[in-house]
């Protein structure tokens, strides 16, 4: 089975690391008040654009991979499956400017493996299909119900961003409920 995963808020847990820098940084309220927003990657105003472009990175780095992260990938790596890194980070958009680098050098510190790496990826129904994926694991419930709606399996894994937000699609609260949901 080909396995699609997003990183931030799947495999890391970079929403709790970017609260930490939102609460260092914000002067004016701006960030804590569009807190959500700038948990899904919205860069909504220049004040909040900035805000990325000058922390991303550090965020990204500092994020902790989620429990049970690592030994689920493996076990999947290790039965055969092919798993697909299919996030948005990427040299395409200024505010993850040499996200590539980080996230390549994060992954092989944390030895999270994988059988590709898809960067600058805004339409994951599209890649999911052009590399034939069976089933996408993602934070984002658009993301999710375009892939579904694709006719490609997906299934949402619950964040501190999308816990209160309705959807059909099939959700997961942590590694361990995902490894059954995909058996």
């Amino acid at each position: 089975m080909k396995i699609g995963f997003d990183i931030d808020d799947v495999i890391t847990d970079t929403s709790s690391s970017m609260k930490n820098y939102v609460m260092k940084y914000d002067k004016n309220g701006e960030l804590k008040a569009n807190m959500e927003d700038i948990m899904r990657g919205d860069a909504s105003t220049p004040f909040i654009e900035q805000f990325f472009v000058d922390h991303f990175l550090s965020i990204a780095k500092s994020a902790k991979v989620k429990p049970h992260a690592y030994e689920v990938i493996q076990n999947l790596l290790a039965h055969g499956h092919e798993i697909y890194l299919i996030t948005a980070r990427g040299e395409e958009q200024k505010i993850f400017h040499d996200a590539e680098a980080l996230t390549l050098a994060y992954l092989k510190e944390h030895s999270i493996g994988y059988t590709d790496l898809i960067f600058n990826c805004v339409d994951k129904a599209k890649v999911c299909k052009d590399y034939k994926i069976d089933v996408m694991v993602d934070d984002s419930i658009k993301h999710c119900e375009a892939v579904r709606n694709a006719g490609i399996r997906s299934i949402l894994f619950t964040s501190c961003v999308n816990e209160t937000l309705p959807t059909t699609v099939t959700r997961v609260k942590d590694w361990w409920e995902l490894e059954k949901e995909l058996k």
